[in-house]
């Protein structure tokens, strides 16, 4: 059985975006009838995760990276019409199921993650560690009337700090193995019932 999964992209297409699931390759097939194969032999990277925006708050992502082929990012994400998307997580989770079990079949090399890329989580560490950083100098350099302030200023910062710690283990990309189920914590809810 092929299983196929369509959605459009942008407001400028009047036709969506179709991959099949095919024995041996993901087929793209763009509006306008472009194709694009990606073997599954050529894969050397699977991820999956969890990527909200404003407007799509149930936002998953499916990324396959392969030797050949450019990156596919692929999400649950169709777009109906401006700032209006429609959530195909009941399509799009049967779809990256059945592309993670191919790809274990025919690249068992390849390796797979789970949540956000490692050039977005470095980025944001910094970004969140200089706000820390930040924050901390601007609390200890304000004028203080009473002597008592500085320690609740450090009482503050130092509350923040495993705050921070705890974010940075939770939020870093974690390899998972390269079977369906191991791959469900960063699908849609339900996902389970599709296994």
């Amino acid at each position: 059985m092929i299983i196929t999964y369509a959605k459009r992209q942008t407001a400028f297409e009047r036709e969506d975006h179709q991959w099949r699931v095919e024995p041996d390759a993901l087929i793209w097939v763009r509006p306008g009838g472009d194709s694009l194969t990606a073997p599954w032999a050529d894969v050397v990277s699977v991820r999956a995760a969890f990527a909200p925006t404003r407007w799509k708050p149930w936002r998953h992502v499916l990324e396959i990276v392969s030797r050949q082929s450019p990156r596919l990012l692929i999400d649950n994400a169709h777009l109906r019409g401006v700032g209006d998307f429609e959530d195909r997580s009941d399509a799009f989770t049967p779809f990256a199921l059945a592309c993670i079990a191919k790809i274990a079949e025919a690249a068992p090399t390849a390796r797979g993650w789970l949540g956000v890329s490692w050039g977005s989580y470095i980025a944001q560490a910094g970004f969140a560690g200089g706000a820390l950083v930040l924050a901390a100098i601007v609390l200890l350099a304000l004028p203080t009337v009473l002597g008592g302030t500085v320690l609740l200023k450090l009482a503050l910062i130092g509350a923040a700090l495993p705050l921070a710690a705890v974010w940075l283990v939770r939020s870093r990309p974690r390899r998972a193995p390269l079977y369906p189920a191991a791959f469900l914590p960063a699908l849609p809810d339900g996902a389970g019932k599709c296994l």
